[in-house]
């Protein structure tokens, strides 16, 4: 008997279009209940576990599916870009899905059906608005924050002034180069501890490497047998299986049964990794950032006492390795503690060596040098999450990560105003009206008085969203971070251009058999 095929079938016209906009919406829907301080939560449910009630918006999106096929590819799509904003920015996953409904709509309505225009033409003049919307924000961008300010970015991306202040204690303390952990604890309390480590702006190359797919991370720890986690330096571009074997395979002869990668491993040398069994080998893989690629590599091989290899695959040995005792992968971070190197005279001449040379470059290029000493003398903090229920902890956990990840992007990018201010007076300017309605569900999502849904505020003040007060929106310290309103604005309207245009659908007829 044959292979079986799985036919797909066509959907054009105003079937499609309405798949598309039931998709759209149902994301919106999603995202709107649980956006701004005053809103609400969402309960998923799990088949294998409690219910999770969640107020993160990675979390909440992720979760959302739709029986109809078209609607579940249109959802995927807008999926796919809150989940670049949040990699890209560390937040921003919400703002993102309700910024493309509302310019979806606007497309459709006002471009499309009112003005006439093509859908391709259309979709050009939603491209042309991103250089302009991106030079306002940069020009309503405040780039030297204070504490003050560090603090109400914390405490509105918790959502929670006392996990707010938690964070912001945190973060005042390791610095932008210090690294966080967010940890599960099984007492009712939540608390903080401090260790020596390294922190690498980068997460998982792939979530295929997470060692808990629930909670989304890997933590490494040293196995049987072993004195620390291994760790693999390559400074050159890993792209063929073969390539990758050989190192896999020592690896597997000196019986270790874990590895964490440092390099950029690609294409088809990435897919064999991700096919390993975790039981034959735990392997995770990072790519440090782009800027300042190989001063990370040579910042983790000090750290973990290991080498950078840039030879031939078949020339690595094990005695190139690095060891930590401890690592912690997130989509968007690495923590490594307990390097082998840690205390080594090794590391500490080498700081000396980039002192001098920061000293002796011009100021405007001793930032790289700064980095580079914070990150090799800067801490880890872990914050043991607790509380009364698994739900409680999970909650707790997401409001954290957020704080972190809005706090480093603020330090990193600066601040603007928050409450949907900076897009509304952004959107009044422009004439671009879809800007401002992030502004107005906020507002909805706090039960707004009419009166403050009409009135016409001065550029730059907005209301307290659990005071009602009107106030001006920076001294007031209700801001956001300024990267994550830029990436929300690139990516709603890269992903609502791709929707309008797409102008037929192809689904697999027998969805059941393989759902």
């Amino acid at each position: 008997m044959g292979q079986k095929l799985y036919i797909r079938e066509m959907t054009i016209g105003p079937k499609l279009r309405d798949g598309i906009t039931a998709g759209v919406t149902k994301v919106f829907a999603v995202a709107q209940t649980a956006y701004g301080a005053a809103s609400g939560n969402v309960i998923i449910e799990n088949r294998a576990d409690v219910p999770t009630i969640s107020h993160d918006g990675v979390t909440n999106i992720a979760a959302l599916e739709a029986e109809d096929p078209i609607e579940d590819m249109a959802i995927s799509v807008i999926k796919q870009a809150s989940k670049r904003t949040n990699d890209t920015a560390g937040d921003g996953t919400t703002l993102s899905a309700v910024l493309a409904y509302h310019l979806y709509i606007y497309a459709e309505k006002d471009l499309i059906q009112k003005q006439g225009m093509s859908r391709a033409a259309a979709a050009k003049k939603i491209r042309s608005y991103i250089p302009a919307i991106l030079a306002a924000i940069d020009a309503k961008t405040k780039k030297d924050i204070t504490d003050k300010n560090l603090r109400g970015v914390c405490e509105i991306s918790a959502g929670d002034s006392g996990l707010g202040a938690l964070v912001y204690d945190v973060i005042s303390k390791v610095g932008l180069f210090g690294g966080v952990n967010v940890i599960y604890t099984g007492t009712s309390t939540t608390s903080v501890d401090f260790v020596n480590g390294v922190y690498i702006e980068s997460g998982a190359k792939d979530e295929m490497f997470f060692n808990d797919q629930t909670s989304k991370e890997s933590v490494m720890k040293p196995q049987e047998d072993c004195d620390g986690v291994p760790v693999v330096i390559l400074g050159a571009t890993i792209a063929r299986q073969d390539e990758i074997v050989p190192i896999i395979e020592k690896l597997n002869s000196s019986r270790y049964k874990q590895v964490l990668i440092f390099g950029n491993v690609i294409n088809d040398a990435l897919k064999f990794l991700s096919t390993l069994p975790k039981p034959l080998m735990d392997i995770m893989v990072v790519t440090p950032p782009s800027n300042g690629f190989s001063n990370n590599l040579e910042d983790i091989a000090l750290y973990s006492s290991g080498e950078v290899f840039r030879g031939e695959p078949k020339d690595w040995t094990p005695e190139m390795l690095g060891w930590v005792e401890s690592a912690t992968i997130t989509r968007n971070q690495t923590t490594i503690t307990g390097g082998k190197g840690a205390n080594s005279k090794k590391l500490a001449t080498a700081i000396e060596k980039i002192k001098k040379q920061r000293d002796e470059v011009a100021p405007n290029r001793r930032l790289e040098y700064e980095n580079r000493i914070a990150r090799l003398t800067a801490s880890i903090a872990n914050i043991y999450v607790g509380g009364a229920s698994d739900t409680e902890r999970k909650e707790t956990k997401l409001r954290i990560d957020d704080a972190v990840c809005a706090a480093k992007t603020a330090l990193t990018g600066g601040i603007v105003a928050g409450g949907g201010v900076c897009l509304r007076d952004i959107g009044n300017k422009l004439g671009l009206k879809y800007l401002t309605k992030p502004y107005y569900d906020l507002l909805l999502n706090s039960d707004a008085t009419p009166e403050m849904i009409r009135d016409k505020c001065e550029i730059g003040d907005g209301y307290d969203l659990l005071t009602h007060e009107k106030r001006n929106m920076v001294r007031a310290n209700i801001i956001d971070p300024a990267i994550v309103i830029r990436e929300a604005v690139i990516n709603s309207h890269s992903v609502v251009a791709q929707l309008i245009t797409t102008n037929l659908a192809l689904t697999f007829k027998e969805r059941d058999q393989w759902n």
